[in-house]
């Protein structure tokens, strides 16, 4: 067996291994440039050995187990599916955050680069984990990361310390939730391991749910999801562009899609399923409410864009609590959608050196291309037809009316609606209203900075005029779920 062969036979080991050899080097480094360039080839072999990995065992069928220091490692095609997408953010964040190295103190560049590596491979390795307890491990990796990130700010506004203490008050409570309900389901079905506890017969299913749902709410608090966002807003108020992109972007899309991987394996559980779908919904549908009210409101555009990342998370887990194959298809398309929004505006945001919403008046004529993707973004949200954020939304409709669940397809209507207000008040401001102060743009811009966010808008573009392949990936994707609860 030759070097490439025993290395594609470890790629989840490698996979989650990448970024976190990253932010070694990161910090080793002797310059800012130096790390973000150590930190960006990195994270693009992350990319190039998740695809590989999701290339070559979606098609197949095969799940890949490994283990890295006794934590074991499962590649289902859930997390097949989610991994790539969290590594992809990775590599245009990364990318995006060349142009505002400049934006903190030089020396505290490397430590910024490692932790948002860490944000990564810390929900990497939550997305792989074959067990609760290798979940546990990785969120909290990721969410203190999180929280380094967001403090790092602080040198320049004395809120990013307090939403970074409201991230550590609100992780603790996470991890205890998270840590206890680990602890119930192991009691009540004697496993640890998502695929046993999706096939085990359950002898103490009260237990077992009680535990299920601690996890669940666990994660949620952690993934932003309404009402147990408390962190949200003073994290994102005066974040700049390394937490925003950091936290707003990988940190999203890897909690919502690891939320949405434990569910699905925990709902399939023929004696959990039904309790814990009611409690998934109920949790999906305030955070639709909740979320689109608060970006109704918002005045700042980085607070705006994390509340409809509330929202856009709450259709996933209304798409996860259908608990059908139909479901979680939809829930993986929906993903797709709240990543690509996120990097379109928050990167939007970072490239024009924006925060308040009125800072974005005529940014659209003098900063077109920034402009351009934020439209994008904002009009995705809406779900407007023809792009990828009407996809996951009428995909859940389709879902939802299939499985009898009526109220999944009002509350895309409610999305949608309070859509049109939070970004049609993007757009309007972009192009409609004349700025009071002189622009100026991001402080140290670079080109390559450009190019995550406009290519977070041509797919937002191109997979809802052309959605074959993704519907496709997602579908095969979501058949494991059903496959684990058999």
């Amino acid at each position: 067996m030759n070097y490439l062969e025993l290395a594609r036979l470890h790629e989840p080991v490698l996979l989650l291994l990448a970024p976190l050899i990253g932010a070694a080097l990161a910090l080793m480094s002797p310059g800012a440039r130096v790390a973000w360039a150590a930190a960006l080839v990195c994270g693009l072999l992350a990319l190039g050995i998740a695809g590989d990995l999701a290339m070559r065992t979606l098609v197949g069928g095969d799940i890949l187990v490994a283990t890295i220091e006794g934590v074991a490692l499962r590649a289902d095609d859930l997390a097949l599916y989610a991994a790539p997408l969290v590594a992809l953010c990775l590599a245009f964040v990364l990318m995006a955050i060349g142009g505002a190295l400049g934006e903190i103190n030089g020396r505290a560049a490397p430590f910024a680069l490692a932790l948002l590596l860490c944000v990564a491979a810390g929900w990497i390795g939550a997305l792989l984990a074959a067990d609760l307890i290798g979940v546990l491990v990785g969120a909290e990796a990721a969410f203190v990361a999180s929280i380094g990130l967001v403090a790092l700010n602080g040198e320049k506004s004395r809120g990013a310390i307090n939403g970074a203490l409201r991230m550590f008050a609100a992780g603790g409570v996470g991890a205890a939730l998270t840590a206890s309900g680990a602890a119930l389901v192991y009691r009540g079905v004697g496993s640890l391991d998502l695929s046993v506890i999706a096939a085990a017969h359950i002898d103490a299913p009260g237990m077992a749910a009680m535990g299920a749902g601690l996890v669940i709410l666990g994660l949620a608090l952690k993934a932003g999801v309404a009402p147990l966002h408390m962190w949200l807003g003073a994290a994102f108020g005066r974040a700049g562009a390394f937490a925003a992109l950091g936290v707003g972007v990988v940190g999203a899309v890897g909690a919502a899609a690891a939320l949405a991987r434990v569910s699905a394996y925990l709902i399939v559980a023929a004696p959990l399923g039904e309790a814990l779908s009611a409690i998934v919904a109920l949790l999906g549908g305030a955070s639709v409410v909740i979320g689109s009210m608060q970006a109704v409101g918002a005045r700042n555009i980085l607070r705006l864009s994390a509340y409809a990342g509330v929202a856009q998370i709450g259709c996933i887990l209304l798409c996860v609590a259908l608990g059908s194959p139909a479901g979680f298809a939809a829930a993986l398309v929906q993903i797709t959608a709240f990543a690509a929004a996120a990097m379109a505006l928050f990167g939007g945001a970072a490239v024009a050196g924006v925060q308040a919403i009125t800072e974005l008046d005529g940014v659209g004529r003098r900063a077109p291309l920034a402009g351009a993707a934020m439209t994008a973004g904002a009009i995705s949200l809406m779900g407007a037809p023809l792009l990828l954020g009407f996809l996951g939304r009428w995909r859940l409709v389709e879902a939802g009316v299939g499985a009898d669940s009526w109220w999944a397809a009002g509350a895309v209507i409610f999305a949608s609606l309070a859509g049109v207000f939070y970004g049609g008040r993007i757009v309007e401001r972009l192009y409609f209203r004349r700025a009071a102060e002189t622009y100026t743009g991001a402080p140290g811009g670079a080109a390559i900075a450009f190019a995550p966010m406009l290519v977070g808008a041509i797919v937002i573009i191109a997979m809802g005029l052309a959605p074959g392949a993704l519907l496709r990936a997602a579908d095969a994707a979501a058949a494991l779920m059903m496959g684990a609860g058999a």
